[in-house]
């Protein structure tokens, strides 16, 4: 019996608490993954509740599609939920107390945060005023052609709270580079501060304090309402319960992908993912490779100029179909659980466990290429730090070689 599409969103929603309920029972309120789950759960179900509502969705949504979509939505999340009940946080959370604590020589990383906000000063002070009085697309053109890239620099800088912490001169310059990132952000309509912040804090509160008070639930709603008012204030419309749902975009990509797919896109299974691999090489050595959000916008809306994203959702299902989309969500929730685990063990694993939850977050709405991109400039941006860590040594008080102590007495050391 086919299912009327009000009944398969509500179906979906229902699923999608129980799932979500699930990983709460399992590891409790110290795990990371469910509040991850409840992203990639909200901005991908909102329009669909949207449209059960009765209120207006996306132009583009091809509405015969939603229950397929809401199919696509919960295998993937079915997959999440399988690694986070199969590798619970229970009894194994890393605690990085002692990680931000323990002191390190690096004289490279304050001077490439001071160097980052020095670039975001000159931007705000030059051409902040004028960014103001512009749209969207004035603002991004008038931040320059380094904007994009800039951005992603940016998600790496933040990542690298937990070393921050333990280099002394780069404590302040970590929050100046921040504070500075979000007024960038800010003045430019973008929204990938709230994904870092998201991302940091979450990191912050569990593996230091090692829980999550009630009231963090609250700040979500703040997250919530800051990308939608920021939504908002790009297309100038209403902040209200029907733009809140509709801040999720992969519904449209999902439901436009389902229908156009096999007929125009025709990928042969893992041809997406291989595209990506050979995107992130250098140009000379492999032609340029087609991407999926450039198929989108040629299918859609020939020759325009702007940006639709994608969905790493109906990307898995336009290279394996449905019975692939759990797998491909499942082997990205492995390797987010990896590096959570291993956070405790050194910087590189805290920041790499803060980027990797950054860059799902916000490649959930985009596809595997873009994902990629932003992890190998992770790598690019920890190497050049790695190479100023004097050897990455803990900063050990030592004796003088001259000075002679006599067994058992104590000599001051200046620290």
């Amino acid at each position: 019996m086919e299912l009327s599409t009000t009944t398969a969103i509500w179906l979906t929603l229902a699923v999608s608490l129980a799932m979500l309920l699930a990983l709460f029972l399992r590891s409790g309120r110290t795990d990371l993954l469910p509040y991850v789950f409840a992203y990639l759960a909200f901005f991908g179900l909102g329009p669909a509740i949207n449209y059960a509502l009765g209120n207006e969705i996306y132009i583009g949504i091809v509405t015969d599609k939603i229950p397929a979509a809401c199919l696509v939505l919960a295998l993937a999340l079915g997959g999440v939920t399988l690694v986070g009940l199969l590798m619970p946080v229970r009894d194994r959370l890393p605690d990085l107390t002692a990680l931000g604590r323990t002191p390190r020589e690096n004289p490279v990383l304050p001077v490439v945060l001071y160097g980052l906000a020095a670039y975001t000063l000159a931007i705000l002070v030059t051409r902040g005023p004028a960014m103001l009085a512009a749209d969207k697309l004035g603002r991004i053109e008038l931040a320059g052609p380094l904007h994009t890239r800039y951005l992603v620099v940016e998600m790496c800088a933040c990542s690298i709270y937990f070393l921050a912490r333990a280099v002394r001169p780069a404590r302040i310059a970590y929050w100046v580079n921040l504070g500075l990132y979000v007024l960038y952000c800010l003045a430019t309509s973008e929204r990938d501060f709230l994904f870092v912040l998201f991302a940091v804090v979450l990191h912050v509160l569990l593996l230091q304090r090692r829980r999550i008070s009630p009231k963090f639930g609250i700040a979500g709603v703040a997250f919530v309402l800051a990308a939608t008012y920021l939504s908002a204030v790009r297309s100038g419309d209403a902040l209200n319960l029907s733009k809140v749902l509709n801040e999720g975009s992969t519904l449209f990509v999902d439901t436009f992908v389902l229908t156009n797919a096999a007929d125009s896109l025709r990928l042969w299974p893992g041809e997406s993912y291989l595209n990506g691999f050979l995107t992130a090489m250098p140009s000379a050595l492999v032609p340029e490779r087609p991407m999926l959000m450039s198929w989108l916008v040629d299918a859609w809306l020939p020759g325009s100029s702007s940006g639709f994203g994608f969905s790493l959702t109906a990307e898995a299902y336009a290279n394996f179909g449905y019975l692939g989309v759990p797998v491909v969500f499942a082997a990205l929730t492995l390797g987010h659980r990896l590096l959570f685990f291993r956070a405790a063990q050194g910087h590189v694993y805290a920041y790499a466990s803060i980027l990797y939850t950054i860059s799902w977050m916000y490649g959930f709405r985009g596809e595997s290429a873009s994902l990629l991109a932003t992890l190998l400039h992770g790598v690019a941006f920890y190497t050049v730090i790695w190479l100023g860590s004097l050897k990455g040594r803990s900063v050990q008080p030592t004796a003088r070689p001259e000075a002679r102590v006599p067994h058992g007495n104590l000599v001051p050391v200046n620290r």
